[in-house]
């Protein structure tokens, strides 16, 4: 009995010895000797090498609680470095820096023009090898030199890069990460789209100053992992429509006849797409369900009853197929599969995509009709039908 007490009383020692050493840590690296990146921004520089900016928080010029000394200094700092590649300009930029860069709290990365116009292949490349680098992470454009939107006045945020983040949280933008781009390049044609950023100045009464405000804009094309063109403004409803399932969304049109304007705050659309082969060609259905409410209308149009509302829901729906189709149709103009429709068609039907081998491309675009039916029901007019006493 002893015998038995003395050897369980021996395994559970041995066993509390190897828990215990589960809990040391090996590499340790203390908080105080690293440094955070919350963006990058990636350049081409007038010498033809790749120039990479990284935007750093200062932890020790965040002042908190009300008796802090609250300093006018910015919590962050753009540092940059160049070299013939992404992996050399951040080893330049970690060469001159006391601490160890640390990737976790990278949140965007955005690309200049010069940079993503010759080709974003080699970032590509330089990213799905990095295990550093976190791949959900919102990816933009800049129609210039991407370091020069840190100019930017945080007005509503402390950084500039929650600034930039939430453009694509509150889907201002249709929003897109790094591994969807990843995934476009080394599965289909290496084409999709990059929501774009703007810069310009503006005038604040309430600062008593011209500030730099960054704003969004249209976005890029990008095709064969090279940005050739982009969507405009008026271009960008449509695409966010096509590609995401958006919450809500305010929409503008002309009545028939030049009889007024109208405005309709759109919930909850979603897309749908699907394939039909009709002999050598393919249909692609494109389907945008949701709901949308009225929210202002220059008009002296009956909304109380059912034949108007009828006739302003298709409307509604005619504006609707209009954005979209605009979107479309410059993406089908440049041949580029932004919107990832080949895999409707590669994987529904195989054998038709094995005969378009030679150029897979160019027999896509002869070969592809589209046909959208939008099904968006008019929910709200704001008008009550209700008699009142």
């Amino acid at each position: 009995m002893l015998r038995h007490v003395t050897g369980l009383i021996l395994k559970i020692s041995l066993l509390a010895a190897l828990l215990a050493s589960l809990t040391g840590c090996w590499s340790k690296q203390e908080l105080n000797d690293r440094t955070f990146v919350s963006a990058m921004l990636v350049d081409l520089n007038e010498n033809g090498q790749t120039e990479v900016s990284t935007l750093f928080m200062l932890p020790n010029r965040i002042s908190t609680g009300l008796n802090s000394n609250v300093s006018n200094t910015k919590p962050f700092v753009l540092i940059s470095g160049s070299g013939a590649d992404v992996a050399e300009a951040l080893q330049h930029i970690q060469r001159d820096l006391p601490r160890k860069v640390t990737w976790g709290q990278l949140q965007v990365v955005i690309i200049g023009d010069r940079f993503a116009r010759k080709g974003l292949r080699p970032l590509f490349e330089h990213l799905v090898r990095a295990t550093d680098f976190r791949l959900p992470v919102y990816v933009f454009y800049f129609n210039g030199m991407a370091k020069n939107l840190a100019k930017l006045e945080t007005i509503f945020e402390r950084f500039p890069t929650e600034v930039w983040r939430e453009a694509a949280h509150m889907k201002q933008v249709p929003p897109i990460r790094i591994r969807e781009l990843l995934y476009s390049v080394w599965n289909n044609f290496g084409d999709s789209y990059i929501p774009e950023l703007s810069m310009r100045e503006m005038k604040l009464l309430s600062e008593g100053k011209t500030v730099k405000w960054s704003g969004v804009g249209g976005a890029a094309i990008m095709k064969d992992s090279k940005v050739i063109d982009r969507f405009s403004n008026e271009e960008m409803p449509g695409l966010l429509l096509l590609k995401n399932r958006v919450p809500e969304m305010l929409v503008t049109g002309q009545l028939p006849g030049n009889d007024g304007v109208y405005s309709v705050r759109l919930e909850d659309t979603r897309p749908n797409v699907y394939a039909v082969r009709e002999g050598s060609n393919v249909k692609l259905h494109v389907t945008i369900e949701g709901s949308a409410d009225l929210i202002a209308i220059e008009s002296n149009m009956n909304l109380t009853t059912s034949a108007n509302i009828k006739k302003l829901e298709a409307v509604i729906n005619r504006r609707i197929e209009q954005l979209v189709h605009g979107a479309a149709d410059k993406a089908k103009s440049e041949q580029a599969d932004t919107f990832q429709w080949s895999e409707k068609i590669k994987y529904k039907y195989p054998q038709l995509w094995l005969e378009w081998s030679d150029n897979p491309r160019k027999q896509m675009f002869e070969h592809m009709k589209l046909e959208f039916d939008i099904k968006v029901n008019l929910r709200g007019t704001g008008v009550s039908r209700t008699s009142t006493m």
